[in-house]
């Protein structure tokens, strides 16, 4: 049991060894903190990557290949592969060592540079394995987000992911801090300051990639005045402000990134997919086309005819023996029947209607009777005493008060059959009983 456990702590002890050697040659290859340059083509990606390991901004490149680090004044791009080299900050021995990775450039000619994309993509996520920061970088010019410049940040974040934003920084290159350069950037409408410049990318980054917060930005002039205390200060302040972002960025990790298609070239797959898809329909019609002239030829070769068919027309017992046919009078009784369920169906809907909604005759004619029969029994007086009487004792006949000769003529007035009473008038006569 010892044994194996001496074993196991043997094996752990050279596993760490092993690990830690390995990250002690990465670390010496690769010092940190470690520093990718991305950037459009003359932008001066290999001038800032020069100056930044103390070297003349101008450097040949004599000690790389493939034009790594190396500045041309020429259109083209001169770096063709990524490269990496390590140095001291400034090129002074007394400060920090880093890394600084120079790209080629990215321009319009994105569909021809897949090469250089997967050279990329290799030499970070096989060799360098992370990242402190990734420096954007743009000509002071670029003040507005042309197509290239958007075909080139799409290809970033498709390569290395949302995350990367996280260690990405922006510098303007080409920017003069002299006295006139300044002055001309002042004149300008609006003047462009380094706030202003570096608010209105971090705009359009916000608009066109939906960050969440503003980026930092440097102004490094790799072509500052020596002689001038003033520009070199700015200089040195700019650096310094770049070596304490990189110091303070947690590592991004390279494993996860991705050799991704340009927009140019997707469009470009698509269409070949397209132009593939329509020559393989011209081969199919292209084959077809010979089938049929192939059999065309056999045909005439044994003088067979082949007759173009011809539709006959069919009628009376002949065409309704192959299809479904009425006869007059199956239509009739259809006819037919079909007023019947019309007379049927009104029927139904007038006896429904005049339930619903026209009162009932028999209700209406017991109340008329009630009613009648209320104003007879009103009209029923007794007989007088005397034979005459005058105007003002006709009240004693009525023992119901409410009936007066003056009410008489309203009670009865909506009653043809007690009409007769309707020339009651107190006024001008007297009250007889043969009135009544």
């Amino acid at each position: 049991m010892w044994t194996s456990t001496a074993w196991t702590l043997i094996l752990s002890f050279v596993l760490q060894i092993s690990r830690s050697a390995r990250t002690i040659n990465n670390e010496s290859r690769y010092p940190s903190p470690r520093i990718v340059i991305l950037g459009a083509t003359g932008v001066g990606k290999s001038s800032l990557a020069n100056v930044l390991v103390g070297r003349d901004k101008n450097y040949a490149g004599q000690n790389f290949r493939d034009g790594c680090f190396k500045v041309s004044t020429g259109l083209d791009s001169i770096t063709k592969q990524t490269c990496a080299d390590q140095g001291y900050w400034l090129g002074d021995s007394n400060r920090q060592r880093f890394t600084i990775i120079d790209t080629p450039g990215f321009g319009d000619k994105l569909l021809e540079e897949e090469k250089t994309i997967e050279n990329l993509v290799a030499t970070l996520r096989d060799q360098v394995k992370y990242v402190h920061v990734f420096i954007i970088a743009f000509k002071q010019t670029d003040n507005r987000m042309t197509n290239s410049l958007r075909s080139m940040i799409s290809l970033f974040e498709k390569m290395f992911g949302k995350k990367f934003w996280d260690n990405a920084i922006l510098e303007a290159t080409h920017w003069n801090h002299g006295e006139d350069a300044e002055r001309i950037r002042m004149a300008s409408q609006p003047p462009i300051t380094q706030k202003f410049w570096a608010d209105e990318f971090n705009r359009i980054l916000k608009n066109e990639y939906n960050l969440k917060k503003d980026l930092k930005s440097v102004f490094i002039d790799t072509y500052y005045h020596n002689e001038s205390q003033y520009e070199t200060a700015v200089f040195h302040n700019n650096s310094q402000n770049l070596l304490e972002y990189a110091l303070t960025r947690e590592p991004f990790e390279c494993k996860d990134i991705e050799i991704a298609l340009t927009e140019i070239r997707q469009l470009q797959n698509h269409i070949d997919s397209l132009v593939r898809e329509e020559q393989d329909k011209k081969n199919i019609i292209q084959d077809l086309i010979e089938q049929r002239n192939t059999l065309q030829r056999t045909l005439n070769m044994h003088g067979l005819t082949t007759p173009s068919p011809q539709s006959e027309r069919q009628e009376g017992s002949a065409y309704c023996s192959k299809n479904k046919c009425y006869t007059g009078t199956e239509f009739g009784m259809f006819g037919f029947g079909a007023v019947i369920m019309g007379v049927m169906l009104g029927v139904i809907g007038i006896s429904w209607f005049k339930s619903q909604c026209l009162p009932d005759e028999k209700e209406e004619m017991r109340e008329r009777e009630k009613e009648l029969s209320r104003h007879n029994s009103l009209l029923r007086v007794p007989q007088p005493r005397d034979t005459t009487v005058t105007p003002r004792d006709t009240s004693v006949y009525y023992k119901d008060t409410s009936v007066q000769p003056g009410n008489l003529r309203d009670t009865c007035s909506d009653t043809k059959q007690y009409s007769d009473y309707s020339s009651w008038d107190s006024k001008e006569k007297g009250l007889h009983e043969t009135d009544f």
